[in-house]
């Protein structure tokens, strides 16, 4: 069961349940897959005509990691058609608000310190 008060969002689709989170791990995957850095990924979230739907697929996927390490990308696809683009997109968005909660899911706002 997700828990966001460790960082988790619960998506449900059907009778299944996944959980979706960014800790540091998911996040530097997410960077190696799409080749960009956390805040251009973000930045690109921000800008609907820039996102790819092989973007959506690479952010579903690393933000099941933490919670279903072994889902690969085509799982990931699946889930993401299952659930849909805009609900990946605000489930994926809440999920990386709650990993920077000073940023607001916008890592270049993140305060230092």
């Amino acid at each position: 069961m997700a828990n966001p008060h460790r960082g988790a969002v619960a998506v449900r689709v059907g009778d299944g349940e996944w959980t979706f989170s960014f800790s540091v791990n998911a996040l530097c995957e997410l960077e190696d897959c799409l080749g960009k850095p956390v805040p251009a990924i973000v930045d690109a979230l921000g800008d609907p005509a820039s996102i790819r739907i092989t973007d959506v697929r690479a952010l579903v996927w690393a933000a099941m990691l933490d919670h279903h390490e072994s889902i690969t990308l085509k799982e990931a696809g699946a889930v993401a058609s299952d659930i849909g683009v805009l609900l990946c997109l605000e489930k994926v968005g809440k999920a990386l608000e709650i990993a920077f909660p000073t940023a607001r899911g916008n890592p270049r706002k993140a305060k230092k310190g």
